[in-house]
């Protein structure tokens, strides 16, 4: 019998290999880390460049490095943080934003073709699961930033 452990386990596992399978089948060839970064900022809204790593759970210098990507790409803009001249603050911009949704929606697109046997009543209670998952967690998880819902 699978305990609560297994099966938080074979979730998390799961919903990884959802999100390389969506990547990998939908055509999009926005690179994964540059997808991440876009959904941390898209979450998070403007964070420092040590609570971005924090968050994406690397190295300040790969942050930084990413960060300046995102910036090139016009995906992001970086300012000075107002309560401390010495660190930066990074926001995604419209076309980051922009940019989000539209691998999204390839992400969408491309998997929906793939689902025969699941109608939308089914979908959305999983949706609905899966959400009620993630609100529980967050409670739990005092330091983490609500998720805005309409930029999922």
């Amino acid at each position: 019998m699978n305990t609560a452990d297994d099966i938080v386990v074979d979730l998390l596992v799961t919903a990884g290999r959802l999100t390389r399978l969506a990547g990998v089948v939908s055509g999009d060839d926005l690179p994964r880390a540059v997808l991440r970064a876009l959904a941390v900022l898209d979450e998070h809204g403007a964070v420092r460049v040590s609570e971005f790593a924090r968050i994406d759970r690397c190295s300040q210098p790969a942050a930084t490095t990413l960060i300046g990507r995102l910036v090139a790409d016009g995906f992001a803009t970086r300012r000075k943080d107002t309560a401390d001249s010495r660190a930066v603050v990074v926001e995604l911009t419209p076309a980051g934003r922009n940019r989000l949704t539209q691998a999204r929606q390839a992400f969408a697109a491309a998997l929906t073709t793939r689902l025969d046997g699941f109608d939308v009543e089914r979908l959305a209670r999983m949706d609905t699961d899966l959400n009620e998952l993630l609100e529980a967690l967050k409670t739990a998880v005092p330091q983490h930033h609500p998720i805005s819902r309409e930029h999922r």
